[in-house]
């Protein structure tokens, strides 16, 4: 599996690490920066940090310590079928809890797409429908110093059902949802392939030269994960600053989307942002990835974080 970016110079060689002792089990990439906030990266849906590397690149030329996580069953971890959104949230929070412990100092947690959600629903909490009726409670992440989505909504809203080609039922989605979870509790493993339930003319719409490797990457995933991000419910206030970013020529999260997100979402400070141009893929191509990279360390100085390459950026 190739690393995100080589050595050099300028880039150290980055620490693997594993954060569950279980077969599949999530993996945290790491490039320290010594004394600077470290940005914690959750990818997009199937994706790992390999096809994130150029942003991950960028973050660091902005004096950011780098992290990326490899989550359940995904990039270098290997690719098993028995997992659900509760297995990638418990991901995000054991590798909060690594770099900690490896005093990386202030975290800033950042994910893109599905990431995003996570992103969102981990910085405000909420609850998980199950088939049985009994939600799981979703608990705010601790030890964060601000959250970031790159293209992000409330699952619970009709905007979810509207992302997926199920988008003409959207107002069918209490009957879908149901129905998806009773299915899910009898083949939790029914491999699904991304284009039954996207669309990817509307998921590459816009892009540019886009960099995506295809090492590491799913071709499917498991009914039970899909029925539980449909079934996911995020509470709309959150103690921590939150800032939502995407592009305006986005066809899959819609600048009106972001915007519904961001007039709902309750938090101490909040902002949203909109590149001009990059598509949903704006992650993988080199200007949008650096300007994305340039906006992250932007809030960061707002915020008094420290960054280690003697950039001082101006709002």
């Amino acid at each position: 599996m190739p690393i995100a970016f080589d050595a050099s110079p300028l880039c150290p060689a980055f620490c693997r690490l594993p954060l569950a002792y279980r077969k599949g089990g999530a993996l945290l990439d790491h490039w320290p920066r010594e004394g600077a906030a470290t940005v914690l990266f959750v990818p997009g849906t199937m994706l790992g940090p390999l096809q994130y590397r150029i942003f991950l690149r960028a973050l660091y030329a902005r004096g950011f310590s780098v992290a990326a996580l490899h989550l359940t069953g995904h990039g270098a971890a290997r690719h098993i079928w028995s997992f659900r959104l509760p297995d990638l949230l418990d991901d995000v929070r054991r590798a909060v809890a690594a770099l900690q412990q490896a005093r990386s100092g202030p975290i800033l947690l950042c994910g893109h797409s599905q990431g995003g959600i996570m992103s969102l629903a981990l910085a405000c909490g909420g609850s998980l429908a199950t088939a049985g009726g009994r939600p799981v409670p979703v608990a705010p992440l601790d030890g964060v110093a601000a959250f970031f989505a790159v293209s992000a909504v409330f699952p619970q809203s009709e905007d979810t059902l509207r992302l997926t080609l199920l988008r003409p039922l959207h107002a069918h989605r209490h009957a879908i949802q149901t129905r998806l979870l009773r299915a899910a509790r009898r083949f939790p493993a029914l491999p699904l392939p991304l284009f039954c339930y996207l669309s990817p003319r509307r998921l590459l719409a816009g892009h540019g030269a886009i960099d995506l490797p295809l090492t590491g990457r799913r071709l499917t995933y498991p009914l039970g994960l899909l029925a539980d991000l449909l079934a996911l419910h995020v509470n709309e206030t959150t103690s921590k600053p939150f800032f939502l970013l995407g592009a305006r020529n986005d066809a899959l999260f819609t600048p009106a989307m972001l915007r519904a997100t961001y007039e709902r979402l309750d938090a101490p400070e909040k902002k949203l942002h909109f590149l001009p141009s990059g598509g949903h893929m704006l992650l993988m191509q080199d200007a949008t990835a650096r300007e994305t990279a340039a906006y992250l360390a932007l809030r960061a100085c707002a915020q008094g974080l420290p960054l280690q390459c003697g950039y001082a950026p101006k709002d």
